[in-house]
């Protein structure tokens, strides 16, 4: 038998979670009773303040490695905001595209300064159609659990943007 040396290696230098970075997550998302809400393994976004993640969500993933995981608690001022009352509206079903007329259906609204707001269709009775456009985790404490599944530079096109972009399938 024939006895190699033993060679020890220090820790190669991973790329890690940083400004201007594409990162891919994995992730859990539950409520404040641990119920699970939602399951993505795909979630993708440009990383360093480009509005791709919850502020808070981003400082608790800088520095993680691919393979790590961290969990953050997002309260709805930090996270999905703050039940609004007023964007939940019912009104006759006349007033409403006929395709809109089916419960969970998307539509566009328009506030009187402009801003386009997203609502769903939340019910159909009686003649009158009623819809929400607060994002259907308002108003909850959530938990995230997340793992870094990929990570990569950014390219110029996408730093331009602010955004990540999808990699072409091959």
């Amino acid at each position: 038998m024939n006895a190699q040396p033993l060679h020890f290696v220090r820790k190669p230098k991973y790329i890690k979670v940083s400004k201007d970075k594409v990162i891919q997550l994995k992730y859990a998302l539950f409520d404040n009773d641990d119920r699970i809400l939602e399951y993505r393994d795909d979630l993708t976004y440009l990383h360093g303040g480009y509005g791709g993640a919850f502020p808070k969500i981003e400082k608790s993933l800088e520095g993680l490695e691919i393979g790590m995981k961290c969990e953050v608690r997002l309260t709805p001022q930090e996270g999905f905001g703050v039940f609004n009352p007023f964007l939940v509206i019912t009104e006759p079903v006349a007033h409403f595209p006929l395709e809109a007329q089916q419960i969970g259906m998307h539509l566009d609204g328009e506030s009187p300064t402009g801003e386009v707001v997203k609502f769903t269709v939340t019910k159909v009775e009686n003649g009158m159609v009623t819809v929400d456009g607060n994002h259907p985790y308002a108003g909850r404490t959530v938990k995230f659990v997340f793992e870094v599944a990929d990570i990569r530079s950014a390219t110029p096109k996408e730093l331009e943007l602010g955004s990540a972009l999808k990699k072409k399938q091959k």
